[in-house]
């Protein structure tokens, strides 16, 4: 196991962030046993990490050109998930910023699935991003009915994940669906129904998997 590390980021450029994010020499699979995110303590400052992942999330495509593939591909495993301290769910969920702010943050991931991701789907990351952010209403840590912003959250997600799957890409589709599949939303239902009325011509694995997540059945 890799060292433990401690960071402070708080004073972080953008372009230091990005650094700190994507720069970083990846194993190849059978090498790598713990990311070097699952043993590090980070000091940082929302408000600043916030609007760096807007700002990233909105114009993300120099990604492509300045890292490899597979740096992308940790880089945004990383912020997706829960062992890095200023991973972006901690972000969205830090009360202490406002509402308005977080959900810009929620509502610029649609500019990051359209100009990079239907273009260059990575590995895993892109399909499970919204399984990441989405999950906590599938296992019944948010609640719908609890009202405030497990609702506020949950409609903002809902309006992003409608908009990633009105995208003429079937990455983005998917990983839309895999996230509407855990969201929990009332209005999953129509918005799949109408989603398979106007895409007739999808393979039968992505119309069954499409039902499922209706349904709140995909895994």
């Amino acid at each position: 196991m890799e060292e433990y590390k401690r960071i402070d980021i708080s004073q972080y450029s953008f372009d230091q962030f990005i650094s700190f994010m994507f720069e970083r020499d990846v194993p190849p699979e059978a090498a790598k046993r713990h990311p070097w995110y699952w043993n590090m303590e980070v000091t940082y400052a929302p408000k600043a990490i916030c609007s760096y992942y807007v700002q990233l999330f909105r114009q993300p495509e120099f990604l492509v050109q300045r890292f490899s593939k597979a740096q992308p591909e940790e880089g945004f495993w990383a912020i997706q998930g829960p062992n890095l301290d200023c991973a972006v769910d901690s972000v969205l969920w830090d009360t202490d910023l406002p509402f308005a702010a977080r959900e810009e943050c929620v509502r610029s991931m649609f500019d990051l699935f359209r100009l990079i991701f239907a273009n260059e789907p990575l590995d895993s990351s892109v399909q499970m991003w919204w399984d990441s952010l989405c999950y906590d209403w599938h296992c019944g840590n948010r609640n719908r009915d609890s009202g405030g912003e497990d609702l506020r959250m949950q409609d903002v997600m809902f309006e992003t994940l409608a908009a990633i799957l009105s995208l003429d890409s079937p990455i983005c589709q998917r990983a839309a669906l895999h996230g509407l599949g855990h969201l929990h939303h009332p209005g999953t239902p129509e918005l799949i129904r109408q989603y398979l009325q106007e895409h007739p011509s999808v393979s039968e694995e992505q119309r069954e998997y499409a039902i499922a997540a209706s349904a709140f059945k995909v895994m």
